[in-house]
């Protein structure tokens, strides 16, 4: 019997809601609308003027609208600062990186070395080996 009557009444929300979006729907094709900053058209007119609202003098909105602007320079200003901090960590990364790799090119070098006998960067011809025959 509850869970009946929930229904009906949930039913009944929707169907005025429906309703409310039908009229609104009706009221806009008619032209009988009301548009903030604008004044009221008159039925079946397609032109609207713009009422400026004079904010653009008052001391309390100008202040607002800077406290709003400093607010988003600032945050602006601290994802600034944190791309900072990454740029700073990446360029030790990438210092120590780069002594790691010399390190390992000198080992290679070392390991090449001693495997042939020979500096690898040497222009001496390559020595031909005897004794194969």
């Amino acid at each position: 019997m509850l869970l009946t009557n929930v229904l009906i009444i949930l039913l009944i929300f929707l169907l005025f809601l429906s309703i409310s979006s039908l009229f609104k729907r009706f009221f806009i094709y008619m032209g009988w609308q009301r548009r903030e900053g604008l004044e009221n058209m008159a039925p079946n007119t397609a032109t609207s003027h713009y009422t400026d609202p004079g904010l653009n003098n008052d001391p309390l909105y100008l202040a607002k609208l800077n406290a709003a602007n400093i607010s988003y320079l600032k945050d602006q200003v601290d994802k600034l600062n944190g791309l900072k901090e990454q740029v700073a960590t990446l360029t030790s990364q990438t210092n120590n990186n780069a002594t790691a790799i010399r390190g390992v090119g000198d080992q290679l070098t070392a390991s090449s070395q001693q495997l042939t006998g020979r500096d690898p960067n040497s222009k001496e011809p390559i020595p031909i080996a005897t004794g194969l025959n």
